[in-house]
């Protein structure tokens, strides 16, 4: 159960990250990982999960918002402007 709840997060990072890089400049992921560590830590609490496992997650998730976030710009690059 463990894996799937963390690849969903690992995937719904990603996807955040991506969405927030064609909209945003670089200094958004400041607000939005320490937004990610509060609601993560805040799970972390009321699912009554280990330090290690929270701290874990933590470390994936902004990894995988940074990872998104980079990835789609490469692709700013390549499209086609209009006039």
């Amino acid at each position: 159960m463990g894996v799937v709840l963390m690849s969903t997060t690992i995937i719904a990072s990603l996807l955040v990250g991506a969405v927030l890089s064609l909209r945003f400049k670089f200094l958004i992921l400041v607000p939005t990982i320490i937004a990610a560590w509060a609601v993560l830590t805040g799970i972390g609490l009321v699912w009554e999960i280990t330090a290690a496992w929270v701290v874990l997650e933590i470390v994936v998730v902004t990894t995988a918002l940074e990872v998104g976030y980079l990835a789609t710009l490469p692709m700013e690059g390549l499209a086609i402007r209009p006039n």
